[in-house]
Parts: structure tokens; C-alpha cells; sequence
């Protein structure tokens, strides 16, 4: 079913005032791709806390496990090939982040996912076919695994941190990761497009979006054996599963749409408009990235064209708020931090 942000959000209210459900709150990081800077936002007020330039077209976001730090990939533009990290100290919102330099052969990172110590970071190399493992405490390299598999993008990660995944758009292909050991197996043959990327915190089963199919594909996470097709998809850009591994969040700027999906049954819940949630902005917000909260109750996702980030009360199906963040919004991450 379809909401408006009228009826949906005025009912959400309603809902936390009569029955005492505490609203949000935490802070939210997100990276305008447009504006050049990554925004930091107190939840709960919708404060801006802090507007912080980087480098040209910021990407994806990961948070550290403890939520006291922030991760930003600067993956360039068309004018520019970007090459480094921003590392933001989120207990010092307006601080200058820390830039770790990853080296002319790691151009356009992109996809960012910590390991469980905090202390390392995934991070794919687009263009070198490479999944770093980075120590942001020395700012080495600590490892590098070729893919060899063309445009390795998105990267997900188990919850125990042991098996990784990402998504190589070029060669159409999901590689598997395990992370103890650095190897790479034989990629997973999935199909033309594919970008989005969800694993289930098990691994049993990774998610993957494909773009010109308008469909999304559950893969076996070990054998890469395809288990379901899901349908109704105009594109079916970034993929979030919550941390209990029941709810899949699916942004489609395809269709203006975000989708809540059932995990066990692979059915579509929830799917809410996002056009009619913003009817004083016009056009095609465009929902692009997808966080979740470390409690699985609310999910984040960006709305790239018009400068705001969604925040979706799960369970209920319904949008509590939008926050303003900046221009290109694309990659969202969550911290429980609260300022």
C-alpha cells in the first residue's frame, strides 16, 4: 500500500504522543554529493549540528560499531577522481574530519563497511577491482583483495564480521568475501545492472538489486544459488536489513517509492509515495540511500534531489519526519549518539 506524508506522518505523531513511544534520536550523517560536504544532524530536534566541506562527490557513509565515528568515501565527479576517506570524530560535530589518503591505484572508493574492532574498515576500490582492508588508527593499508571482477561498488557485511560481499556492476557479478582469512571466492553470476546489496546479519541470504530488470534477486550467501526473484521494482537502488534480519528496506527511485519487504516471506509490506510525502517541493525526490537504527526500528534514506532524509518508523510503515541535510544527498549512516 502507498501513504501520503500528510495522513502517514500526522497518524505517526499521533501515534507516539497517545501511546508514549519515544520519537528518534541519535545523529545522522549524511553525504551531499552536489554540495560537496557531509551533513551532521541531531535527530530528535532536526538540528543541523554541523555543515562540513570534503572533497568532490562524497558518497557512501559507515559508522563505527561504538557510533563515536564516521566514515565518508570521496569518490570524485565527473570533473574529478577522488581517492580518500574523511573520518569525522562524531563527539566533535564541527571538527574537521580526518582525510586518509588510500593512493593513486585506489581511485573512486565507494562502498564502506567496519569491522566488529572498529578499528578497520572495508572499503572497495572501484576502479582497481579491490576491497582494502584500511587501519584507520595508522591510516595503512592493511590488506587489499582483487575481485577481478569489473566496477566492484556496494560492499555488505555479515554481523559477526566474518563474510563480506559486494556488488561489480560491470561484470554483473556478487563476490564473496571471508574476512578472516582475505579470500575472495569465485563470484556469484547474477545478472545485468546490479548494485543494491543486503545480507541477512547470518549471511544465509544476500540481496541484491538490479537495475534495468526492476527486480531484486535472494541469493544462497554460500553457494550464490539463486532463491527468489522479487517484483514490483522500478529500481531498486540500496538495500538495508535490520539487524534482527526481518525487514529488508528498499529505496526505488525507479518509482519514487520505498519499500518495506518481508524477510521470511519475500512479499512487500509496506510501500510509501515518496512524491506524495512532499507535495509543497515537486518533481522526483529521488530516495537513494538507506540506514538503519542499531535497534531496527527506524530507517533513514536520503532524498537526493531535494535535500532532505526520510525517517521511517518500521514497524508502523509510516514516515515520522523528514530532516534537511544537503544538496546531492546520497549515502546516510546512524549513530546512537545523542548529542
Amino acid at each position: 500500500m502507498s501513504c501520503s506524508f500528510r495522513s502517514a506522518a500526522v497518524l505517526a505523531f499521533a501515534a507516539l504522543a497517545s501511546t508514549g513511544v519515544a520519537q528518534p534520536t541519535g545523529t545522522l550523517v549524511a553525504s551531499n554529493m552536489d554540495a560537496h560536504t557531509v551533513s551532521l544532524v541531531d535527530i530528535a530536534s532536526g538540528t543541523t549540528l554541523a555543515t562540513v566541506p570534503v572533497g568532490q562527490g562524497p558518497h557512501e557513509v559507515a559508522v563505527s560499531p561504538n557510533g563515536r565515528e564516521a566514515v565518508v568515501a570521496i569518490y570524485g565527479n565527473r570533473a574529478s577522481v577522488g581517492s580518500s576517506l574523511a573520518v569525522f570524530d562524531l563527539t566533535k560535530p564541527t571538527a574537521a574530519p580526518r582525510v586518509v589518503e588510500l593512493g593513486a591505484g585506489n581511485v573512486r572508493p565507494h562502498g564502506l563497511a567496519y569491522l566488529p574492532d572498529g578499528d578497520q574498515l572495508l572499503v572497495t576500490g572501484e576502479r582497481a577491482q579491490r576491497v582494502l582492508v584500511v587501519n584507520l588508527r595508522s591510516g595503512a593499508i592493511d590488506s587489499s583483495m582483487s575481485t577481478g571482477q569489473a566496477t566492484t561498488h556496494m560492499i555488505t557485511l555479515t554481523a559477526n564480521g566474518t563474510r563480506a560481499y559486494t556488488t561489480n556492476i560491470a561484470a554483473m557479478s556478487v563476490s564473496a568475501i571471508d574476512v578472516p582469512t582475505r579470500t575472495v571466492s569465485s563470484p556469484f553470476q547474477v545478472g545485468a545492472r546490479i548494485e543494491g546489496l543486503g545480507a541477512t546479519p547470518s549471511g544465509d541470504e544476500v540481496w541484491v538489486g538490479g537495475n534495468d530488470s526492476h527486480e531484486v534477486y535472494v541469493l544462497n550467501g554460500r553457494t550464490g544459488e539463486k532463491l527468489a526473484t522479487i517484483t514490483g521494482f522500478g529500481m531498486a537502488y540500496r538495500i538495508g536489513i535490520t539487524p534482527n534480519g526481518l525487514t529488508a528496506v528498499i529505496s526505488d527511485p525507479g518509482s519514487e517509492q520505498i519499500h518495506l519487504v518481508d524477510v521470511t516471506t519475500r512479499r512487500i509490506r509496506t510501500t510509501l509515495s515518496v512524491p506524495a510525502m512532499l507535495p509543497a517541493e515537486g518533481g522526483n525526490p529521488s530516495p537513494q540511500g538507506v540506514s538503519i537504527s542499531r535497534d531496527g526500528a527506524y530507517a533513514f534514506v536520503t532524498l537526493k534531489a531535494v535535500g532532505k532524509v526520510a525517517v521511517i518508523d518500521i514497524a508502523r510503515g509510516t514516515v515520522v519526519k523528514t530532516l534537511p541535510v544537503g544538496a546531492g544527498s546520497d549515502g546516510v549512516g546512524y549513530s546512537p549518539l545523542v548529542r
